[in-house]
């Protein structure tokens, strides 16, 4: 308003009759041309005077009249610039027919610094990441009311509807042309919304139409996972999901005439929604046009829509493009290689409630790949990439081969995958098509660093894994940043120890594509596990301990038989107790060496879409452990000798077998749904099971404090391995069984710190042997807990479960248990 009142002032004070120049007795004639002799600048010490000449559009030499349009105009441009709380053009001087003019300004102060009033630290410090405000910002009458309403607006989304803003502005005596702005808030009472009102709908009740709005709900006990406040954006949204759930309805014309909100209390608010249904429709005929390549018949068996069922545009739409199983006919098409491919339906006529359709194709000609291109992989090598993609230049362009490449590329855990994405550029003329897939490198390696507590003590680990290694570039002048990488290949080392009494020493190695031309992959590892009871040197005469050697070597494959989801994994695994007085319990062995020369069979299933959370897709394991059967080809009669002889050369075969399915039930929710079983044999029952490679059924199921080579099962809501036999309890059991039931939810996706919540049904138990096993006498549980993934750190959590059957030998219910996790999955 100031700015127009002083235009105004300056309009009358160069009309004809006022004939003096605002400084000094300087006369000037109406009308009479004056060349611009010399043009001052005042009053701004901050800005370049010669950008102020030139923004007012006044230059030396310039004719002007006085008073006239062009000092008019030069106060308007000045205006336009919103630097100024002032402006005047005064006449100086008149020298005959030159004129010099005084442009005196006074700039608008700037902003020194500002304060938040009414509101916590954390609440001020968020608002201040909103305002963006500082020091040196011209204050204007637009910058006072945009920070009031980006204030209000704030918390406004946030539920305090009731929220009031002041900004006060005040000098700053300190620093010339300065003011201090204080912004003053008052949220209120958050605002929830009482009732949602539903009117003019007759064939869908209230209850439907507020469950098809998704962020907008009433505030009732049972809404714990959503709020009941009202945010604009999210309103919309749910206006637009009701006229959505219409339409699946057959209520192609629903639509939302109006919606008001009002307050009924101080902090509620009620919602009322007015609709109009119009009729439900129905699907007539589906005819299709300029199909050659696939008959009507195929076409309609795929639509899977016929005469008389429910209009519903978007099932439509998705039986035609967009089936997230790849059902559909799109999918039809473009999995064999008509990428130029289009289909239009069309409404051709409404009769009554009947909508007939025709679906328009044009099939265009076959597509075959021409370049396949990776792009942003700065650290992984094009080959390790293109290896693993089922797009190849020369064959037939498809839609699936794309979709398996990407899951493919999510599978290797190199890159970010929400940034994963393919970039198909097709060219018309020459029927082929270039692919470039985008990848975002993400952090591959990870450390553990772990403290945990067994037999009574502290134990220590510190874990390093190193994916995507490089071994050829080891020697390789200026690989090392700080390792080798981009060849795919992975080392892991691995040390626990709480001093002499515990030590265990682990280093593997895995190349993924043995000779770089097959998915063949090869792994080698090794190990020394060291149990000492007396903290003695192991040559001391009193030592008394257990130490296991061992060294693993596997070959893996990839299978295309059933599907190609299938692994074959085959390995050879030699393992040497050395036992010096250690007592195992139960058996009259605790001196000598046991030598254990086994083969390893797993064959495995991974169609899971997403590694770390998966939402989709099966992992399945069946695998088995043997060794030789010595007793049956030595001839030696085995019911006569000791334990040291019997277990000199170890002979068992070991079956077990894991499932887990992943099924997503709504955005971001997921249920896992898993079993497994484990049974340890004998070949000969004069030799008895061995009493090593027994199952401790139990906790977390980490290996924190693996001893006479026991395999730890977790069952959550019961202490770590204490579900035993009572018969073997201190050697393990020979068989078990465990059911899991898990609802997942996602936080968040980003890929530094993927986090998700779950609740649990869990049970299992453990037998000594088959002729005891019992598979519906359960222990059961449940619980709740938390998983956050770092790359650098892998998946970490805790778990509480709540165990309803006593341990073995136990009277009460276990109880509540706390478990923590890392670098595991259940």
């Amino acid at each position: 308003m100031q700015k127009f009142l002083r235009l105004a002032v300056w309009i009358l004070l160069l009309q004809p009759w006022n004939l003096l120049a605002q400084m000094g007795d300087v006369t000037v004639v109406p009308g009479v041309k004056y060349e611009i002799g010399g043009i001052r600048i005042t009053g701004s010490d901050n800005l370049d005077k010669q950008v102020i000449t030139l923004i007012s559009g006044l230059q030396v030499g310039q004719e002007i009249t006085l008073p006239g349009t062009e000092t008019t105009k030069a106060i308007e441009n000045l205006w336009r610039q919103k630097l100024f709380d002032d402006i005047g053009i005064y006449v100086s001087e008149v020298k005959g027919s030159l004129v010099f003019l005084e442009i005196r300004l006074r700039e608008l102060p700037k902003l020194s610094k500002y304060g938040i009033k009414g509101l916590s630290k954390t609440k001020r410090d968020n608002l201040r990441d909103e305002l963006e405000l500082s020091s040196g910002l011209i204050v204007t009458e637009n910058l006072i009311v945009n920070t009031r309403n980006i204030a209000r607006d704030f918390f406004v989304n946030d539920g305090y509807l009731n929220t009031k803003v002041e900004v006060r502005k005040k000098p700053d005596t300190t620093r010339s042309n300065s003011v201090i702005l204080d912004i003053i808030v008052d949220r209120g009472e958050r605002v929830k919304i009482k009732d949602i009102n539903i009117i003019g709908n007759e064939n869908l009740s209230d209850k439907k139409v507020r469950k098809a709005m998704d962020e907008t709900v009433r505030s009732r006990i049972w809404n714990i996972f959503k709020s009941s406040k009202l945010i604009k954006e999210d309103f919309e949204e749910d206006k637009r999901l009701i006229i959505e759930k219409y339409n699946a309805e057959g209520f192609r014309d629903a639509r939302i005439v109006r919606d008001s909100v009002y307050a009924v209390e101080d902090d509620r608010i009620n919602i009322d929604l007015h609709v109009i249904e119009g009729p439900k429709y129905h699907f007539g005929d589906i005819t299709w046009l300029g199909n050659s390549k696939y008959p009507d018949e195929v076409l309609t068996e795929v639509l899977k829509i016929k005469r008389g069922d429910v209009y519903d545009a978007s099932f439509l739409n998705e039986r035609l493009f967009v089936d997230p199983q790849g059902g559909d006919v799109s999918s039809l098409y473009l999995d064999n290689g008509y990428l130029f491919f289009n289909m239009i339906p069309v409404e051709v006529n409404v009769q009554n409630d009947t909508i007939d359709l025709e679906i328009r194709i044009s099939e265009g000609r076959q597509a075959t790949i021409n370049k396949v291109t990776v792009v942003g992989n700065d650290r992984t090598n094009d080959h390790v990439i293109l290896r693993e993609l089922r797009t190849k230049p020369g064959e037939l362009f498809r839609r699936s081969d794309i979709q398996r490449s990407l899951r493919e590329l999510q599978q290797l855990g190199f890159f970010d995958p929400q940034q994963l994405n393919v970039e198909p550029s097709p060219n018309a003329e020459t029927g082929t098509v270039d692919i470039r897939y985008i990848v975002a490198e993400q952090s591959t390696s990870q450390l553990e660093l772990q403290g945990g507590w067994g037999a009574g003590r502290i134990v220590g680990t510190l874990g390093l894994n190193f994916n995507n290694f490089s071994a050829r570039n080891i020697f390789k002048k200026g690989a090392w940043q700080p390792l080798p990488a981009g060849d795919g290949q992975t080392i892991n080392l691995r040390a626990q120890s709480n001093g002499l009494f515990f030590q265990s020493y682990s280093a593997s190695f895995t190349e993924p594509w043995l000779g770089g031309k097959k998915p063949n992959s090869l792994t080698v590892s090794v190990y020394h596990n060291i149990q000492n009871l007396t903290g003695l040197p192991s040559d001391d005469p009193n030592y008394r301990g257990l130490s296991i050697t061992g060294a693993t070597i596997g070959l893996g494959k990839r299978l295309r038989w059933p599907d190609d989801y299938f692994t074959l994994y085959q390995a050879i695994d030699f393992q040497r107790y050395r036992l010096t007085d250690y007592p195992l319990g139960g058996i009259q062995f605790d001196d000598g060496r046991v030598n254990n020369i086994n083969y390893k069979v797993t064959l495995g299933r991974n169609s899971v879409d997403f590694p770390i959370y998966p939402r989709k897709g099966n992992l399945f394991n069946l695998s088995g452990e043997f060794t030789p059967p010595w007793s049956l080809l030595n001839g030696r009669d085995y019911s006569g000798l000791d334990a040291s002889s019997r277990y000199e050369l170890l002979e068992y075969y070991k079956i077990k077998m894991n499932s887990s399915w992943f099924t997503e039930i709504f955005p971001k929710t997921v249920i896992k749904a898993a079993g497994e079983f484990g049974y340890l044999g004998t070949y000969n029952d004069e030799v008895g099971l061995p009493p090593f490679e027994r199952f401790f059924v139990g906790g977390d199921g980490l290996q924190n404090f693996v001893l006479d080579g026991r395999e730890i099962v977790g069952l959550r809501g019961y202490p770590n391995n204490q579900i035993v036999p009572t018969t073997v309890s201190q050697i393990g059991g020979a068989l078990y069984n465990k059911f899991t039931l898990e609802l997942r939810y996602l936080i968040t996706e980003n890929p530094s710190a993927q986090i998700f919540t779950l609740a649990f049904l869990e049970a299992g138990n453990n037998y000594d042997t088959f002729q005891n096993y019992e598979p519906f006498n359960l222990k059961r549980s449940s619980g709740f807990g938390v998983r956050i993934f770092m790359p650098m750190f892998g998946l970490l959590g805790v778990d509480f479960g709540y165990g309803y059957d006593p341990l073995p030998g136990g009277t009460t219910p276990s109880g509540w248990n706390t478990h923590f996790i890392i670098g595991q999955q259940f």
